[in-house]
């Protein structure tokens, strides 16, 4: 599938989005292994859009999540340098 302009979320839209994310947390938690922060990114995704009633905002709820998830296994969160 591709992206078009129906405003509807299409599968490699979502793929692009889960990459920029999974490097936007690769940045903020350097010492975290990219496979662990791409496994609980991905897993995380899937997990709220199962749940999800609406999916639209399901992409945005996944980045704290999987920030808290890593915090929690003792991964310090830096922040972004400007």
């Amino acid at each position: 599938m591709t992206g078009s302009d129906d405003g509807v979320a299409h599968l490699d839209d979502v793929e692009t989005a889960l990459r920029r994310e999974i490097d936007l947390l690769q940045d903020r938690f350097p010492d975290a292994p990219r496979d662990e922060i791409a496994q609980l990114t991905r897993s995380t995704y899937a997990d709220l859009l199962r749940n999800a009633e609406i999916e639209t905002h399901v992409l945005s709820l996944t980045r704290p999540k999987v920030i808290e998830q890593l915090r929690e296994r003792g991964y310090e969160l830096h922040e972004p340098t400007l």
